[in-house]
């Protein structure tokens, strides 16, 4: 084989591996952007729940140990 045939090969190998490449990403991104407009449309019919939340001050003894705890770390 000569060193002209053997870069002919090459070439055209990178090639055919760029091209196989941006086919895949091009599908990646358009199922992405299928699925992402499936959850918008599933999300009309079956709608997320907020989650419940504890009202500000409620635990007052959680905050009095976390203000403990901080206050006997930052001596050392």
């Amino acid at each position: 084989m000569s060193a002209e045939n053997l870069l002919m090969q090459s070439l055209i190998l990178t090639v055919i591996g760029m091209l196989v490449v941006y086919v895949f990403l091009t599908v990646m991104i358009g199922v992405m952007n299928a699925l992402a407009w499936l959850v918008k449309v599933l999300e009309k019919f079956f709608p997320q729940q907020e989650p419940q939340t504890a009202a500000a001050g409620t635990d007052n003894a959680l905050v009095a140990v976390a203000i403990a705890a901080a206050k006997k770390f930052q001596g050392k």
